[in-house]
């Protein structure tokens, strides 16, 4: 009777993932728990620098699960680490972090950091709950190379995270949004380890 249950719900869930594509966007209350700085702030400012063409990436793709394989997300990877990487590196920084993709319109800053998302994917694991519930998953690394105020680069480090889960859940008439919160949670987590790394980094070259 259970092993009944188990194909019904299953089956039900794949009908619920029609075959077609979810636009996401860009949501800062889906943001995890941006960390503050471990200690004093460090004296100037940081400059999130990115390309035209890394603010305007969006990952479009199909999950790596069966469930929902048929299914794509459009996902705008670029804007969401353009920003989360902000609102991190602000916390650290006297003088807070400002956006830019021209280097030579700023000036009077301490060091320039460069986000980029290296790897993603997702998925829609039912299997992980013997098919009675889904569980959102999402496999994310955040590249990170620090610049110098003449723009060398002192440092550079990609931070993964590994098959993170969501919340599970029985039926949901948006799965799709599970995985954007999600993927804004994980990579909040991400910067915040980048984030650390930089302030421990530039403390110690100011001893």
């Amino acid at each position: 009777m259970k092993k009944r249950l188990y194909l019904l719900l299953a089956i039900l869930a794949l009908i619920s993932m029609s075959a077609c594509t979810s636009t996401l966007q860009y949501n800062p209350a889906y943001e995890g728990r941006i960390q503050s700085a471990p200690g004093a702030l460090l004296e100037g400012r940081a400059v999130i620098y990115t390309t035209e063409a890394e603010d305007n990436y969006i990952f479009t793709g199909n999950p790596t699960s069966f469930t929902g394989a048929a299914t794509k997300i459009s996902i705008p990877l670029g804007l969401i680490t353009k920003e989360i990487s902000q609102n991190g590196f602000e916390r650290i920084f006297r003088d807070g972090a400002v956006l830019t993709r021209d280097l030579a319109a700023v000036n009077n800053y301490r060091v320039v950091v460069r986000p980029k998302v290296s790897n993603f994917s997702y998925a829609y694991n039912q299997l992980k709950n013997v098919g009675l519930l889904i569980t959102p998953q999402t496999e994310i690394s955040l590249s990170i190379e620090v610049l110098d105020n003449s723009q060398r680069v002192i440092h550079a480090n990609t931070f993964s995270s590994g098959v993170k889960d969501g919340d599970s859940y029985m039926m949901s008439g948006n799965p799709t949004d599970r995985i954007n919160r999600l993927v804004h949670e994980v990579i909040t987590e991400l910067v915040n380890q980048a984030t650390s790394e930089v302030y421990y980094l530039l403390q110690n070259r100011q001893t």
